[in-house]
């Protein structure tokens, strides 16, 4: 058996509709500010290939064959058009460089960056029809050994969620894998971009800073 496992993590986007446009300026350019946003997480499963390769190998990959279906859709993943489930769905062998062994049986390796890793298809969400994917971020996970299972945390592994030549959403990825030829769980939530946390920030120390000026003229 060979598996690995993390939380899943629960973000949302922020949401940024209620955002005066010219505020919005202050954390997006001009396209993005006009660019539909994702809100809301999904999981993938199907089957996977995970290589039996030894104590922390030079490389590694585990191949996903296929994608079943789809699960837990939520938020703006249950509006798409058609909707999403494991038909014209593609994700790609995900290949592993270490980058340190951390203990004699334990090594961290980087995932790379992948453009796309998971393709969704052609896909329309408020009337725009387009090609949605998830790009992985370069992100470093851990390899541990124990017995015969091969356990792998993906806890930090980031991407984006790219739709109609845009970024949509910013992404976290969480996967659980199990036996060497079997079944796979892929959950991604979508999570704010730290420019939008720190334009909202903003807009409510402007928003302070007003209602402190009307209170004196008051």
């Amino acid at each position: 058996m060979i598996s690995f496992k993390s939380k899943l993590l629960n973000a949302t986007l922020a949401a940024t509709f209620a955002i005066p446009l010219a505020t919005a300026g202050m954390f997006t350019s001009v396209g993005s500010a006009q660019a539909a946003t994702l809100n809301g997480s999904i999981s993938l499963h199907g089957t996977s290939i995970v290589l039996n390769d030894g104590i922390n190998p030079a490389s590694t990959s585990i191949k996903f064959t296929n994608v079943d279906g789809v699960s837990d859709p939520s938020g703006d993943f249950t509006a798409f058009s058609p909707i999403l489930s494991g038909t014209g769905i593609s994700i790609e062998t995900l290949n592993l460089t270490k980058i340190a062994n951390v203990t004699a049986t334990t090594a961290t390796y980087s995932t790379g960056i992948y453009t796309p890793f998971i393709n969704f298809g052609s896909r329309t969400l408020d009337g725009i029809t387009a090609v949605l994917t998830f790009d992985l971020d370069d992100s470093v996970v851990t390899r541990i050994p124990f017995s015969s299972n091969t356990i792998l945390d993906f806890a930090g592994i980031t991407g984006k969620f790219n739709f109609n030549g845009q970024t949509i959403a910013n992404g976290a990825l969480s996967a659980s894998v199990s036996g060497t030829s079997s079944s796979y769980e892929l959950s991604l939530a979508t999570v704010p971009e730290p420019t939008t946390m720190l334009g909202l920030g903003a807009v409510g120390a402007v928003m302070a800073m007003s209602r402190r000026r009307k209170s004196v003229v008051q």
